[in-house]
C-alpha cells in the first residue's frame, strides 16, 4: 500500500527519464541519432533536422550547414539535460550512502533485545 502511494520518479523528472530512455534506444540501435537530435535539440535558430534533410537532398551545401550549426547551439537543450542528470546522479550517490548508514543504524537498533 505504501509503495503504491510513493512517487514514481524519485530523482528524475519525467522529461529527464524520457531523455535517458531515448538515448538508450539510440545506444541499442532502436532509434536513429538524427531522430534523437530532432526530438531533443534546440529549435531557437531554426530546425536542425530540416536543414539536415536539405543537405541530404542537395538543397543546402555541407559548408552552409556547418556554418549555421557548427557552433553547437543546436544542442543547447541536450547539454542542459546532461548537466541536470549528472548533478542529480552525484547528489543521489550521496543520498544513497546516507540511506545505507541510516538503514544499518535502524537494523542495529531493531536487533537489540531491549528497546526504550
Amino acid at each position: 500500500m505504501l509503495v503504491e502511494k510513493m512517487r514514481r520518479n524519485w530523482i528524475l523528472t519525467a522529461k529527464e527519464k524520457e531523455f535517458i530512455e531515448d538515448w538508450m534506444a539510440v545506444a541499442n540501435g532502436r532509434m536513429e541519432r538524427i531522430d534523437f537530435f530532432k526530438k531533443w535539440s534546440t529549435k531557437k535558430e531554426g530546425d536542425f533536422y530540416e536543414d539536415y534533410r536539405k543537405v541530404e537532398n542537395g538543397e543546402m551545401s555541407v559548408e552552409e550547414f556547418r556554418e549555421k550549426w557548427g557552433n553547437g547551439a543546436w544542442k543547447g537543450y541536450i547539454r542542459v539535460m546532461r548537466h541536470r542528470i549528472e548533478r542529480k546522479r552525484r547528489n543521489a550517490r550521496r543520498i544513497m550512502e546516507s540511506i545505507k548508514e541510516e538503514m544499518a543504524l535502524m537494523d542495529r537498533f531493531m536487533s537489540l533485545d531491549e528497546w526504550p
